[in-house]
């Protein structure tokens, strides 16, 4: 690594360089975290003591208890638990708003941060119980409310993603939006005292008094935060500098040193520049590369177009398309920007005339049907063809992908799933989390549908290699694949889903001491090997036949890569999904 090696904004991997992007409640909330800690902590209940029958989330450490749900949905209360990185929450949603499409109903949203120590699997019904006078009062004025629990310090304010999640899972109204303040008025303390916090309009541009704002909204204190809450970093930024997304053996700096640094720069520079992913400039920044970008909506839902101007001229010639789950909703307009940014290769690639591009993904496996009434809007609108349709995500809108493409396999052609384990995960193992039965394996299995996982082989869930325990997993992480046993039945059930020839543990342990590298590295029996160098990075495929004989699965690990989408990921799954089409007729995958 030569840490003299430059390029165009390199200095937005800085640190602080986004500072002034963040949210104007930034310093509100870290005094809260801060305050919060030190007075106003949920702790365990000592280990002997604490109730252990219930319905238990693994990757939120969460124990439900049945009668609890019960009361407060006998009170007009739904209830809903789950986490986002290293943070859990809690949303107690009105019943009669649930089911409501579009985001603007007269209901407003209580947004309180807490900290509690997440070790005790029963962190969620305390907070429920601690904040039980409240939330007795928002169900009697039929207001949500929404617990954001940190089990340490929130410094990298996970709950702006929390709050966006939430959002589109129950269609919460953003212009609605309400912070709980109680633990700054109990101190006695003025909010226009806490230092480098401003309060201003929505739009941003006139200062306000944030104490004569404060209200009182379900006997709690809350300060209006609407308008003022949204982020307009990079979560490329995020998810390449920040600790939690890496396992300990990543290297932030050679990453960034390096050309996918370079790459990543140029991609952020997008966050950077651009507020509103309707900016003129930023739309004749698409022009200028031969794209034109579009805006749709469908059922109060947005989704956005790119489409090669030459395609629009020549409509005889069909694209193919590849669906990216990305969100991109209304409510925040820079996130569609980020969306941009994070898959800006395959801007690039679709410029050159070689596909369209699709952006859309909701917060929930159903809502995310109606992508397939989309596909008919837009072949209606633009050259599509309707044999190449891909379907790519990363994270959990990769595992929103794969399970769309179960549900719609005779219209895709092929899939690629990003920063997903290379197995499937089995329900035992998850304990509901993103759940994948034997009854979706069989589903995935009856129909052929050519899949590419890719991931980072640093990532902070280990995924690699497969034929071991998950190595240099970072202290208080949760691996659902933590055990090798478990990482040979996940590879088992990825077989089987696959529609391959079955391996056996022994055969994926023997990897271990694989002469080939890359079957060593991705810790799997393969049938064809390579490793590639991209842009310094030295990667990992293995390609495994079906019992037809094709190669119709590949996994790639990525080196010295955290959780995060790259250009080498779009140009690897780009050239993967592209050699192949389904015959809408007869179901079956042409090689193309």
């Amino acid at each position: 690594m030569n840490q003299y090696y430059d390029y165009p904004r390199k200095a937005l991997w800085e640190d602080h360089a986004w500072d002034h992007r963040r949210s104007q409640l930034v310093p509100l909330t870290n005094w809260i975290g801060h305050e919060n800690i030190a007075s106003h902590r949920i702790e365990a209940v000592p280990r002997e003591r604490r109730r252990t029958e219930g319905r238990f989330d693994p990757k939120a450490n969460a124990l439900t208890y049945p009668e609890v749900v019960d009361f407060w949905e006998g009170r007009g209360l739904h209830y809903h638990c789950t986490s986002m990185g290293r943070d859990g929450w809690v949303a107690m949603i009105p019943r009669e708003h649930l089911g409501k499409q579009g985001y603007g109903d007269d209901m407003d949203t209580i947004i309180t941060l807490v900290n509690g120590d997440m070790t005790d699997p029963n962190w969620c019904m305390y907070v429920l119980e601690t904040y039980r006078e409240a939330l007795t009062a928002a169900a009697a004025e039929g207001r949500a409310m929404l617990f954001i629990v940190s089990n340490e310090f929130d410094d990298e304010n996970e709950y702006i993603s929390i709050i966006q999640e939430a959002i589109v899972i129950f269609h919460l109204n953003y212009d609605r939006f309400y912070l709980n303040v109680a633990s700054v008025t109990d101190r006695g303390v003025k909010l226009k005292d806490i230092e480098g916090f401003r309060y201003t309009t929505p739009d941003g541009k006139a200062p306000m008094d944030p104490d004569a704002a404060v209200a009182t909204l379900a006997t709690v204190p809350v300060l209006n935060i609407s308008g003022r809450w949204q982020n307009k970093d990079s979560l490329i930024y995020k998810l390449v500098r920040g600790t939690g997304y890496g396992n300990l053996a990543y290297d932030c700096d050679q990453l960034i040193h390096s050309a996918v640094g370079k790459k990543l720069a140029e991609a952020m520079a997008l966050e950077y520049d651009y507020d509103d992913a309707e900016d003129p400039a930023l739309l004749a920044h698409w022009d200028a590369m031969g794209l034109k970008c579009e805006f749709h909506d469908k059922n109060g839902e947005q989704w956005i177009t790119f489409v090669p101007k030459d395609a629009l001229e020549h409509p005889e010639k069909k694209l193919p398309c590849v669906c990216i789950f990305q969100e991109v909703n209304r409510f925040d307009p820079h996130q569609a920007v980020t969306g941009f940014a994070y898959f800006n290769e395959y801007q690039e690639i679709a410029a050159q005339g070689e596909c369209m591009l699709l952006y859309f993904v909701l917060e929930a496996l159903d809502d995310n049907d109606l992508l397939h009434e989309i596909l008919k809007d837009a072949e209606k609108l633009y050259p599509l063809d309707r044999s190449r349709v891909y379907i790519t995500g990363h994270s959990h809108d990769g595992r929103f992908a794969a399970e769309y493409m179960r549900r719609h396999q005779p219209e895709m052609a092929a899939i690629a799933t990003l920063g997903n384990e290379p197995g499937q995960l089995s329900p035992a193992v998850t304990g509901g989390f993103f759940v994948v039965t034997d009854e979706q394996l069989d589903i995935q299995a009856s129909c052929d549908t050519p899949l590419i996982n890719i991931s980072g082989f640093n990532e902070r869930n280990s995924q690699f290699p497969l034929n071991m325990d998950a190595p240099h997993v970072r202290p208080g992480q949760w691996v659902a694949l933590n055990t090798f046993e478990k990482r040979a039945e996940s590879w088992q059930r990825r077989l089987r889903s696959a529609r391959c020839p079955m391996r056996t543990v022994e055969e994926i342990a023997a990897t271990r001491y694989s002469e080939d590298l890359a079957e060593r590295n991705i810790g799997v029996p393969a049938d064809r090997t390579e490793v590639l160098t991209l842009d310094g990075s030295e990667n990992y495929i293995a390609d495994i036949k079906n019992r037809d004989g094709k190669y119709h699965l590949r996994i790639v690990a990525l080196g010295n890569m955290p959780h995060t989408v790259t250009p080498a990921m779009i140009q690897l799954s780009w050239s993967f999904l592209r050699r192949f089409a389904r015959d809408l007729k007869t179901g079956e995958i042409i090689e193309l």
